[in-house]
């Protein structure tokens, strides 16, 4: 007992978070950074919906003059961009990052750091694009910010810069969890909890995140490709020098319409948690929801024309989509068959966190029924752009995502304080939150129908019009209040609420079989799962534990196989630290400074290369093998520094990731490149020559000559010799160098025709090259890191996972010039003239 209790109190001290306002700014721990998002995104939530009850108030009659057209506008737009960026995404992930390493039986996270970096990221982007709101500045073009209405000539002000910048620097931080989320389900699973035993909300999150990773990058290219319009002069989206604003919709409607699944998935992961606990009975139909999720991630990336059904397209086209968006309502019916199947065959009962699942039923249905309707084409003629839309959209969005949040809230709330909800002000919330809800947007169904006008501050008297918006303010208002009342259920639980026992429900998934609040190590020892629900297989609701040892000493958790989940690591992870704050502020300092001066971007990008040195820099300790490898007698290798045993350490996945992400951004490039030249009438544009081939052709030839030093460095080094990485990788360095220094010459001595402002064509060539150079770049400076490493012989044949993956990374690079030197010097003698 001695010894037991002794383990105990060194994980206590090893794993507990810096107390006070220093535990804010360096805590790294994944149930702090969790509930950070989830009272960050929250306290979002309240300020978009008080624009709204102002946008309502100003509808409530025709030609109000409570809110000018500016105020409205801005209104507007801060409403739809904080509901759709900086409160559904984040607090969806931000519940996953909470429960997810609880839910599979890990100690945190698998890149604790990172994870707290994306937070700082994310709060920083939401608090300057609400700053702009008080100084009058904030963006005005709708969420959606179409162009060419936000371009340099109709929107000159700042508020558009404020969204091109804040929309690319915020979604570093959804990519950022998005990767975390992923990387942790692949690798930290407690043993035995295979792909078929996995939790649904698991399942859910795990299907969210893929989808980040496919749909955030078109959107960071098209919020790019403003920015370059707007500061820089470039002409991707001006028709009168070969751009074409529906270049915009398209990227932002890839992304646009699976961001609302990308909402709606983990929103029923949720339900699938909250239905079976209160039906008392296993969800029915696993594999089919499994499979439900995946598909409702697939087709989802095929419906983003239904946005666009009014622009002028071929009819044969739109008709594909019209078939996905019809299509995608099959696994959504699924999720409901599922759950009104468990409903009929369990023992209900009807708490708080029932009632909201069960609202989400009711309302969900009525959205889809609404999504049916506008996915056929004519009927999408009668109805875009009005409130019937509207309608659709929050039955869709509040109804499919915010219901199942709050049961979430209420279901989860025991575990993440320790206190219970009342239940008497949950019913009263939630019959306020449901009824105002359905009074606030039913209504708007039939005004759209009678003609009223989505995104307009104001109507005509004579509209007939007036009785039904003033229906909808109060419906809006009763709404309001129900959610105001979950908030004052909150505080009146923290401060003196019930004790929660351990698992208050009687729950059967792994979150539940830890303390409440759990304890900073989430468990002493690792559970081992033998089934979905393994509370409810055993006769006392305990759990079966492993023997795996660990160095209780540092922070450590167990690395498990992809498929199986058979124990294959230790992972060690960092503790506190100042590094993420700093960085997330330099990074944010470089965005920002687009805005005020282009001549402060070189320095970001220095002070972000200092920072991240520093971040990979290891530091005390861990230069010693023998304190990297310390650990019980027979315990697992340690996988974040040692790659002979044969597993791959998390980073890897991560950097395969990474990749992707950065690979999907090339592709939107290559995609918009060939939109455009689709469009025009001649090409290259306004007469230009097409490009010279013999210098572009050598630099090719040079850049993949630098694969083959870099290759044979990481080999010499998994076999010892620290001589062969060391002249692999200078070697490598030297080549890429001179790449890079073609390409400056190259375009350095082209004649002012060919300047980026000067058409589309020239501003795709630029920034498509400009944008691989930032990488070749970026590869020499982390091509230092590793060669002043290097040097201090840091590397050897156990210690060389981060060689490798850096590798990898140098051959993407390389690799991914291909398509783009296919596209920008080939393709214009390949394909021949458009005329």
């Amino acid at each position: 007992m001695t010894t037991a209790a002794s383990n105990l109190e060194t994980l206590q001290r090893v794993w507990q978070p810096p107390p006070g306002i220093v535990g804010f700014f360096t805590s790294v721990n994944h149930r702090n950074v969790g509930l950070r998002y989830i009272v960050t995104g929250l306290a979002f939530f309240v300020l978009a919906g008080i624009a709204a009850l102002l946008m309502r108030i100003q509808l409530m009659y025709p030609q109000n003059t409570f809110l000018n057209p500016d105020l409205y506008n801005q209104l507007f737009t801060m409403h739809g961009a904080t509901m759709m960026f900086l409160f559904a995404v984040p607090i969806m992930e931000g519940i996953g990052i909470y429960l997810v390493p609880l839910m599979i039986g890990s100690r945190d996270m698998a890149f604790p750091r990172l994870n707290a970096f994306g937070y700082f990221v994310y709060l920083i982007a939401g608090s300057v694009l609400w700053v702009s709101l008080l100084f009058g500045s904030a963006p005005d073009g709708g969420w959606f910010a179409y162009v060419p209405l936000t371009g340099p000539r109709f929107s000159p002000e700042l508020g558009m810069d404020f969204y091109a910048t804040v929309i690319t620097f915020l979604e570093i931080a959804a990519l950022v969890a998005a990767v975390e989320l992923i990387v942790t389900i692949l690798k930290l699973r407690a043993p035995g909890m295979s792909f078929n035993r996995l939790p649904l909300f698991v399942w859910s999150i795990l299907v969210m995140a893929f989808m980040i990773v496919f749909a955030m990058p078109p959107l960071i290219t098209a919020s790019v490709e403003l920015a370059l319009d707007r500061t820089v002069g470039t002409q991707f989206f001006n028709p009168e020098n070969g751009g074409d604003p529906l270049l915009w919709q398209h990227l932002f409607w890839f992304f646009g319409h699976p961001e609302v699944y990308i909402i709606f998935v983990p929103a029923l992961g949720m339900v699938s948690s909250v239905i079976p606990t209160f039906a008392r009975r296993p969800l029915a139909g696993y594999t089919f929801l499994v499979l439900s999720f995946v598909a409702i991630g697939v087709i989802s990336f095929g419906l983003w024309v239904h946005h666009m059904f009014t622009t002028g397209l071929p009819i044969l086209g739109l008709s594909f989509f019209t078939i996905a968006s019809m299509m995608i309502a099959i696994p959504s019916g699924i999720q409901i068959f599922s759950a009104l199947a468990t409903l009929w065959h369990g023992k209900v009962r009807f708490t708080t966190p029932m009632l909201f699942a069960l609202g989400f039923v009711v309302n969900f249905v009525l959205g889809g029924i609404s999504g049916v309707m506008v996915a056929a084409v004519p009927f999408d003629w009668q109805v875009h752009d009005s409130y019937f839309v509207v309608a659709h959209f929050h039955y869709v969005l509040i109804g499919g995502a915010v219901f199942p949040l709050f049961a979430g809230l209420h279901y989860w709330f025991p575990k993440i304080k320790g206190r219970m909800l009342s239940d008497r002000l949950g019913r009263w919330s939630f019959w306020l939150v449901f009824i105002g809800f359905n009074v606030a947007f039913f209504p708007m169904h039939i005004s759209g129908f009678l003609g009223m006008i989505r995104r307009v501050y104001t109507y005509r008297p004579s509209a007939g019009l007036e009785e039904l918006n003033i229906i909808s303010t109060l419906g809006s208002f009763v709404l309001a209040f129900g959610f105001l009342l979950f908030f004052v259920n909150v505080a009146r639980s923290l401060r003196s609420g019930t004790k929660a026992p351990d698992n208050p429900w009687d729950a059967g998934t792994l979150e539940w079989a830890t303390t409440s609040p759990p304890q900073p190590y989430n468990f002493a020892r690792i559970p081992v799962v033998r089934s979905t629900y393994p509370l409810w297989d055993t006769p006392n609701g305990e759990v079966e534990w492993s023997e795996i040892q660990f160095n209780d000493e540092r922070r450590e958790t167990l690395g498990t196989t992809t498929l199986q989940a058979q124990p294959e690591q230790r992972v060690t992870l960092p503790g506190p630290t100042w590094t993420p704050v700093f960085t997330a502020l330099v990074v944010a300092f470089t965005f920002i400074s687009v805005m005020v001066d282009l001549v402060l971007v070189p320095v970001g990008v220095l002070l972000i290369f200092v920072m991240l040195s520093i971040w990979h820099w290891p530091r005390g300790r861990h230069r010693d093998m023998n304190y990297v490898k310390a650990g019980p007698e027979g315990a697992l290798p340690v996988s974040t520094v040692i790659s002979t045993h044969g597993g791959r350490p998390p980073f890897w996945p991560g950097m395969i990731l990474l990749i992707v992400i950065e690979a999907v951004v090339f592709a939107a490039l290559i995609a918009s490149y060939f939109y455009i030249r689709a469009g025009s009438a001649e090409w290259p544009q306004q007469g230009l020559d097409r490009p010279d081939l013999l210098l572009p052709t050598l630099n090719t030839v040079i850049l993949l000559a630098s694969s083959i030093p870099i290759w044979w460095g990481d080999r010499g080094i998994k076999k010892g010799n620290q001589k062969q990485l060391k002249i692999g990788w200078a070697l490598g360095a030297i080549i890429g160098a001179v790449f890079l220094a073609l390409k400056i010459y190259e375009y350095g001595s082209l004649s002012y025709a060919y300047g980026w402002e000067r058409s589309a064509y020239t501003s795709l060539v630029w920034t498509i090259v400009g944008y691989h150079a930032v990488h070749v770049f970026a590869l020499l400076l982390k091509t230092l890191v590793v060669g002043a490493l290097a040097l201090k012989n840091h590397y050897n044949e156990e210690r060389n996972a981060a060689v490798q993956v850096n590798g990898l990374y140098w051959h993407f690079v390389v690799l991914v010039w291909l398509p783009l030197y296919a596209t920008l010097y080939l393709s214009p003698y390949l394909l021949g003239s458009v005329e």
